[in-house]
């Protein structure tokens, strides 16, 4: 099954090279993002690092910044060992040098190739490969068991719609999951799920949620900036629209018109997921006529002026959203408005906003029904909805202090996840390290 498995990668990456070849370039992506996807590290990297390696998989943006506090515990309690992490997406690769540095090395993860794996296996020799979320590799997880390289899952979540595809595919997964050390589940739902992909109890726990423990927000220079532009001018209240995926920036410009109808001198800072889509969605803002300027094009000097005359500020930039949801009177939460499995709404609770998003959270289900159920989140279907909810919060002072503090209440509630699961790994992180593999589970 190995070989079939390894013949359909190789057919997919050779049918999706054209595709990336007219899209990036030989050149469009980061330095040494091709070679590393055929598992030939930095040059940089030590043939034989030091003993103890931890190797961690984080595949994109909110996959590292769940993993940022784990690291930052690993770091505390077991300084000797270094860390490498590994990306699958640019944009992750960028969130994990901005938010999480000093780690021992950073690399692209290879194309699921069981000899490029080993590669990888050889040149770090770790005693752990650590797994953000589900990346449920066959070839990856078959290298990491043949060298006795214990794998842990962490922040695992599997929707319902993973465990259809999974059981379709089980005969490519069966012997590659029977090498997972523990999966550290967010919700008891999850837990159920891994069980019924034949990952024993024994092996699984639930641990909660990473990103509860997600490094600080810091209030940046621009959320600073802005909030004293709006005040001084009398503008507000403000709507931040984060995470949004293709399709949803027209509900929220549609929902846009209805709630300045209601709030004429409301502001909106409109903030795609993915940066490839940055001048994408401006294009849409011209042609909607809208006016809006773009947060690269804000000039210190005029700043005020600028964001002032204009509705509308497009965040085109990495790594500012989770401090502009300070600025927020009502934060949309995105990718939930059309059917690609939502975001996380923990970053605008920490700054104590209430919360709104569609009705397709099926990534983030059980965060969202608790968000619901403690009355700290709307969640609407269509651009009318979002309106409705947005301009009941801005005209409604008492509630949406109140739907906020319920929100940051629920996110300090479920905090703790990263120390649970150290605590779990000590055991395997306490034992002394043997040179060129490490000991089975």
């Amino acid at each position: 099954m190995e070989m079939l498995y390894s013949l359909l990668v190789t057919i997919a990456a050779l049918a999706a090279a054209p595709w990336y070849v007219v899209r990036y370039g030989l050149r469009g992506r980061p330095r040494g993002y091709w070679r590393e996807r055929i598992g030939l590290l930095p040059r940089c990297f030590p043939n034989q690092p030091e003993s103890g390696a931890i190797w961690i998989h984080a595949v994109s943006v909110g996959e590292t910044l769940a993993v940022a506090g784990l690291i930052a515990e690993i770091r505390r309690r077991f300084p000797s060992r270094p860390v490498y992490l590994s990306h699958v997406t640019p944009t992750g690769r960028r969130a994990g040098e901005a938010r999480i540095p000093g780690v021992a090395g950073r690399f692209f993860l290879p194309l699921d190739w069981k000899w490029a794996a080993q590669r990888i296996f050889e040149r770090l020799r770790p005693v752990m490969l650590i797994l953000a979320e589900t990346e449920l590799w066959p070839n990856l997880l078959s290298a990491a068991r043949e060298r006795g390289t214990p794998v842990m899952i962490v922040n695992a979540r599997l929707s319902e719609r993973s465990l259809r595809g999974y059981r379709r595919f089980a005969f490519f997964f069966r012997r590659s999951l029977a090498g997972i050390g523990h999966v550290f589940a967010q919700t008891e739902r999850d837990a159920a799920r891994f069980r019924e992909l034949g990952i024993p109890e024994h092996r699984i726990t639930v641990a909660g949620n990473l990103k509860s423990d997600m490094n600080t927000p810091q209030s940046n220079d621009l959320a600073r900036q802005a909030r004293c532009a709006l005040e001084e001018s009398g503008r507000g209240p403000v709507l931040v629209a984060g995470s949004t995926m293709r399709g949803e920036e027209l509900f929220v410009l549609r929902a846009w018109d209805a709630i300045r109808e209601r709030c004429p001198r409301a502001f909106l800072v409109l903030a795609p997921r993915h940066p490839e889509r940055f001048e994408e969605v401006a294009r849409l803002l011209g042609d909607e006529r809208r006016s809006f300027v773009r947060r690269t094009a804000l000039d210190l000097a005029g700043f005020d002026h600028q964001l002032c005359e204009s509705d509308i500020l497009l965040l085109n930039t990495i790594g500012e959203l989770a401090g502009v949801y300070q600025l927020a009177d009502a934060a949309f939460v995105g990718g939930s408005l059309v059917a690609t499995g939502g975001h996380n709404p923990l970053e605008p609770a920490f700054w104590a906003k209430p919360v709104i998003f569609g009705t397709h959270m099926d990534a983030f289900r059980d965060i969202a029904e608790a968000f619901v159920a403690a009355s700290a989140a709307f969640q609407v279907g269509n651009a009318d909805e979002l309106a409705a909810r947005a301009v009941e919060l801005f005209t409604n002072p008492a509630l949406r202090q109140t739907m906020g503090a319920r929100a940051q209440q629920l996110l300090h509630s479920s905090a703790g996840a990263s120390t649970r699961v150290l605590n779990a790994l000590a055991p395997w992180l306490e034992r002394p390290a043997r040179a060129g593999c490490c000991g089975g589970t």
